[in-house]
């Protein structure tokens, strides 16, 4: 018998299937033509519905894979950290380790085209949500709330990979239309990604509550702003913003290294991000780490914004890289060993640690599947670690289909940013009680089995490195080194220190980060069909007459 919370799942992920199916009579008169365009005539609130569920249908696709055997789009967010391992080559890590890795890779095409997705479908309902007359204006602002936060995040998440990406807020009419230079970054986040989430907190019918099923509420917006703030407070924004007319991404003439930085307007979003963080602060509780890896924890616990799948309907992509390759622990039909922290990561973690103990964030050893020994006798020993937080065990022992969501903000990742923004602001002279500054991290650690810090030996290095603990594998950590241009180095018990990312080389890298690394290459596929736009620096492919 399915759950309550099940249903909800089910019904949500069967919407997010695409806009153009509906069960609803009601919708039906609306005569459908088989395709949708701006210029059609949705009125009924289930036509409105659908709209705005529309935008939430590229999440899903965030775990999918590569187009690889091996490979996962995870995998592609962990990978050029320095800090991932793989058991199989097809997963192409040893592309990211000798820095042959271009733009025409599945990784970078497929993910800009999955989230442009998610941009078109928010622009479409953006437009056509206005004339859903039988919606009552409140519901309206309510979906409008939701879409424009969606759309602002798919931006945040171009903008953290690309740099400067094609700005588009509205529905396109002709393929020329697509024909469109890249817009400075400054200008994405000034005039689209917070200007939507401003008006999800500020303007829309949103309710001010966690969000149970996977749609966006307040909070969901509250916690994207505060990331958007603390990431404008650092880089690329503040060094862009100096100048928008240069093209610093093709030029890869980037230069600042100081973090926190010293400007007034990175106070100012600092100061930002602390009323949202500190109005999410104390509303969740941390949970216990079996929650990650329950299907039943669902949208409850420490989650605010995850995204949805259900078992047979929508899968989980992820959980079958996280497996040891071939080792038969599992009934997929394949195990790739594709997502796996590298063993220099696991070594700097505290071995007092809980998150260490076995099958708490990790396991080291497993039983064979029924479905290859009745028995179930012990698999061969494992050669590193995995990760257990991604350990669906239905999935792994019986269906081969997880449920199992994906989380994109928890309550713990909410503590450790409110730790950094109040320490950044003490740092810029902005005076912060103590209590503030170390209650984040302290909490986390708390729960950890660790140490508590004190405010005046906080130290940057100590707050990357619980955020490396922490939310180890949940596509964060590229994000952080670039946002603060530092980079963890891998020690025996902890991190040793934290350097520039420019000139860090990780162990497994037969090269240094360069300013090339700061951004990624732009999806090939987008130069081949759109000839006004231009390449990073430094990577490839380059458009004709580059």
């Amino acid at each position: 018998m399915k759950t309550k919370s099940t249903n909800i799942k089910y019904v949500f992920i069967t919407l997010m299937a695409g806009i153009l199916f509906f069960s609803c009579n009601d919708f039906l008169a609306e005569h459908p033509t088989g395709t949708l365009t701006d210029e059609a005539q949705i009125t009924s609130i289930p036509g409105g519905v659908a709209l705005a569920t529309g935008a939430y249908r590229a999440l899903p696709d965030w775990t999918g894979g590569g187009n690889v055997w091996g490979s996962s789009l995870p995998g592609s967010l962990e990978y050029p950290t320095g800090k991932a391992y793989a058991q199989y080559m097809g997963s192409d890590l040893w592309k990211y380790e000798t820095d042959i890795m271009d733009g025409t890779h599945p990784y970078f095409t497929t993910i800009w085209n999955n989230w442009y997705r998610g941009v078109r479908d928010a622009n479409l309902a953006i437009k056509m949500l206005p004339g859903v007359t039988q919606m009552p204006e409140a519901d309206r602002s309510k979906y409008m709330g939701e879409v424009r936060t969606l759309r602002a995040f798919y931006y945040f998440c171009l903008v953290r990979l690309y740099g400067d990406v094609i700005a588009n807020t509205t529905v396109l009419q002709n393929v020329n239309d697509a024909q469109q230079p890249r817009t400075s970054l400054v200008n994405i986040y000034d005039k689209i990604i917070v200007p939507d989430l401003e008006f999800a907190v500020n303007e829309s019918n949103l309710q001010d509550t966690r969000s149970t099923d996977g749609r966006v509420t307040k909070h969901v917006a509250r916690a994207i702003l505060a990331d958007v703030y603390l990431t404008m407070a650092g880089y690329p924004y503040q060094e862009a913003r100096t100048d928008t007319t240069k093209k610093w991404c093709e030029t890869g003439s980037w230069a600042m290294t100081e973090y926190p930085v010293n400007t007034p307007s990175a106070k100012e979003l600092l100061q930002k991000a602390k009323t949202q963080l500190d109005f999410l602060y104390g509303k969740y509780p941390i949970g216990n780490f079996s929650d990650l890896n329950n299907p039943e924890m669902d949208n409850q616990g420490g989650a605010i914004f995850q995204i949805q799948y259900a078992s047979g309907i929508r899968d989980n992509g992820l959980i079958v890289h996280t497996l040891p390759l071939s080792l038969q622990i599992s009934v997929f039909d394949v195990e790739t060993g594709t997502f796996i922290p590298s063993t220099e990561y696991l070594n700097s973690y505290d071995p007092a640690d809980i998150r260490m103990q076995e099958r708490v964030y990790f396991y080291s050893s497993d039983t064979k599947a029924a479905k290859y020994d009745p028995n179930e006798s012990p698999a061969p020993k494992f050669a590193t670690r995995y990760l257990q937080k991604y350990y669906d065990k239905d999935a792994i022992k019986r269906s081969a289909r997880s449920g199992l969501n994906f989380n994109l903000y928890r309550y713990a990742d909410i503590l450790l940013m409110q730790t950094e923004v109040n320490w950044a602001l003490s740092r810029l002279g902005v005076s912060i009680p103590d209590n503030d500054i170390i209650k984040g991290i302290n909490e986390v650690r708390t729960r950890a089995g660790l140490p508590s810090f004190s405010a005046e030996g906080l130290t940057l290095l100590d707050i990357m490195s619980e955020r490396a603990y922490e939310l180890v594998f949940e596509n964060k950590m590229l994000w952080d080194q670039r946002r603060t241009r530092k980079a963890l180095v891998d020690g025996s018990g902890q991190f040793t220190s934290i350097e520039n990312f420019v000139g860090h080389q990780p162990v497994n890298f037969n090269f240094e980060f360069s300013n090339k690394h700061l951004l990624s290459p732009v999806s090939g596929t987008e130069l081949d069909n759109n000839r006004k736009c231009t390449q990073n620096f430094e990577w490839l492919p380059l458009q004709k007459g580059e």
